[in-house]
């Protein structure tokens, strides 16, 4: 008997319908990210990101923190931005008085929400927008910049946090190739993380180096070669007058 009930109980596990599959999360929506720019011709138009959603953009107050070090407002200047993610450093200093900008930006989806905010600000005349590997560009960075202006560039390197752990050499070793085809004048700003120490692996430059928390914000100066033997003169000078004083 209890041999046919245990037949019976596995002819109506047969009958059972299969176990429903879990349902799979749906994914989120990411909102855009706005942006403001602070100062200048656009002050107060709004930027929308709706690029890779890895991309860090810099803080607002650290931006404006960082234009008010490079003097504010930027005439005679072309802006070049190594890794333009949201594009914002090229509008704001635009905005700010430069005459134009080059954006480099690997990533496609990155580069197209780039053209539609310059479309809506204005710019498309004036940012040119380059879908390319900025390590690869750097290596030619004499034939990239030759259509460049010849008066100061403002350069940003912001990257990823990661690539200057995992790719600082090759950086550094890009962004001294791209100084020494600068005009005078032209300024570098570097965005690092608090451990990595730009000024060293760059001693050839005068740094002024902030703290804008996470993130450390390194400014360098291409000097011209008069302005370098202005200095070396006065340096002469002052040993001359110290050898005087002890005599």
């Amino acid at each position: 008997m209890n041999d046919y009930n245990e037949l019976d109980k596995e002819f109506e596990d047969d009958d059972l319908p299969p176990p429903a599959r879990p349902k799979k999360p749906k994914p989120q929506k990411l909102k855009p990210t706005q942006l403001r720019i602070v100062a200048g011709d656009l002050r107060s138009r709004r930027i929308v990101y709706n690029g890779d959603p890895a991309t860090r953009p810099m803080k607002e107050k650290t931006r404006e923190a960082v234009f008010s070090v490079l003097g504010g407002y930027l005439d005679d200047s072309y802006a070049l931005d190594l890794f333009g993610g949201t594009g914002i450093l090229a509008f704001e200093s635009i905005s700010r008085g430069s005459d134009g900008a080059t954006v480099l930006e690997l990533s496609r989806q990155t580069v197209n929400s780039i053209l539609d905010n310059m479309k809506t600000l204005g710019l498309s005349d004036l940012v040119d927008v380059q879908n390319v590997d900025t390590l690869r560009w750097l290596k030619t960075s004499d034939h990239q910049t030759s259509r460049f202006p010849p008066y100061r560039w403002i350069i940003f390197c912001c990257p990823p946090y990661a690539m200057w752990e995992h790719h600082g050499d090759k950086l550094v070793e890009g962004l001294k190739l791209l100084m020494q085809v600068a005009p005078a004048g032209s300024r570098l700003v570097c965005e690092t993380e608090e451990s990595y120490d730009i000024a060293a692996q760059m001693p050839e430059y005068d740094w002024d180096v902030r703290r804008y928390k996470p993130a450390i914000v390194a400014f360098a100066t291409k000097h011209g070669a008069e302005e370098e033997v202005e200095t070396s003169e006065e340096d002469d000078v002052e040993d001359e007058d110290v050898e005087d004083e002890t005599v």
